[in-house]
């Protein structure tokens, strides 16, 4: 396991840096655990790097699709156009199952950006940014001679674990924590949520190529370069990239506006009124986002009228299942259900039982036209 103390002579053997990037003190390099162990390289001299590192078998194997998709992204011609929102893979070691992206400077997640405007004013430019970049990946793979291409055959096509929860196998009952054992049990204890479960995973569709596992952490807002330019917007962390259905991304930035609401609610908040009027970041101040996001996505993807109305119904019950997700990822270590997990269930609940509603009153999106998108 590549360390703190061993990272810059690795660096210097595989060429990554020179020796008088270490000599004139222009190199840091820092820790930053997640899925992943990683490293983040910067340096005054040139570009900075993430080093990805596993903690298990199942991160290596996530970590070889990620290195193959960005490698493919950035070598085949017909992806010349999402190439600016897709990571440069610059390092490969497969011994040591090291992982180097170029970093992109000053880039930060998705929410840590927009906590740094007050509500009712944020940049429409990011969602819109965030549309375009995903519309396009769905646009592209769309195309069955890319989607198929030789060269991504070792991408997999099943179904999201989550819309399989309520039916759980022994292996997964094993690494549950008190916490999720809860959360499986209020998701079984309604009949109408696993009916609806088993519903989306009947409708999932092997459209293109989605990246899994759209949220915060994953999309970085980078600064613009000079005062009259915008922020631009990139998508990392391909290692749950798949062919699927791409409403799982739209649903995934569904969820996060939401996941973005309940975390401004104050713990002592219980009714709806409540998290309603005393939300730090009110629904109807991320409603101009999402409708930014969305009209970026329908015209980045290239789909109908028709094609764009149904896959969004898709990913509105799609962002139900992603916010149970939610629920048992905030609980994963835990032993006492955390509060925002059982909001996180109960609007679950709410919006599966019904979608048009929670397309409207939770997203601040319709259907019908122009001037209401």
């Amino acid at each position: 396991m590549l360390t703190l103390e061993d990272a810059t002579p690795y660096l210097l053997e595989h060429g990554l840096i020179t020796p008088s990037t270490v000599i004139e003190g222009n190199l840091s390099v820092s820790s930053v655990v997640r899925r992943n162990r990683n490293l983040f390289v910067t340096r005054v001299d040139g570009p900075g790097y993430l080093l990805k590192q596993p903690d298990g078998e199942d991160s290596v194997n996530s970590l070889q699709r990620e290195a193959a998709f960005c490698a493919f992204c950035h070598a085949e011609p017909a992806t010349e156009s999402l190439r600016r929102w897709v990571p440069v893979l610059r390092h490969v070691d497969s011994a040591r199952h090291v992982l180097g992206l170029e970093l992109f400077p000053g880039a930060r997640p998705l929410w840590t950006h927009y906590s740094g405007f007050a509500p009712g004013h944020f940049p429409a430019g990011v969602p819109a940014g965030l549309g375009e970049a995903m519309g396009t990946v769905h646009r592209l793979f769309r195309a069955p001679e890319l989607r198929e291409d030789p060269r991504l055959a070792w991408m997999t096509r099943g179904v999201p674990w989550i819309l399989r929860v309520h039916r759980p196998v022994p292996e997964m009952l094993a690494t549950l924590s008190l916490a999720n054992y809860r959360v499986l049990g209020l998701v079984q204890a309604q009949p109408g949520l696993s009916r609806q479960l088993d519903a989306l995973r009947l409708e999932w569709r092997e459209d293109t190529v989605i990246h899994g596992d759209i949220k915060s952490d994953n999309v970085l807002v980078v600064p613009p370069v000079d005062a009259d330019g915008e922020a631009q917007v990139r998508l990392v962390d391909w290692e749950l990239a798949q062919v699927g259905d791409p409403a799982w991304d739209v649903a995934g930035t569904l969820q996060d506006f939401v996941m973005f609401w309940l975390l401004s609610v104050p713990g002592d908040a219980m009714s709806a009124d409540e998290m309603t009027t005393r939300a730090g970041y009110p629904l109807r101040a991320l409603h101009p986002g999402l409708r930014a996001f969305w009209r970026a996505y329908r015209a980045a993807s290239g789909l109908s009228r028709a094609d764009a109305d149904a896959l969004l119904r898709r990913a509105v019950r799609y962002s139900g299942a992603r916010l149970i997700q939610s629920a048992f990822e905030m609980g994963q270590a835990a032993h006492v259900l955390p509060r925002p997990s059982v909001l996180l269930l109960q609007i679950s609940a709410n919006l599966l039982a019904q979608p048009e509603l929670g397309q409207v009153q939770l997203y601040g999106l319709y259907h019908e036209g122009p001037s209401h998108v």
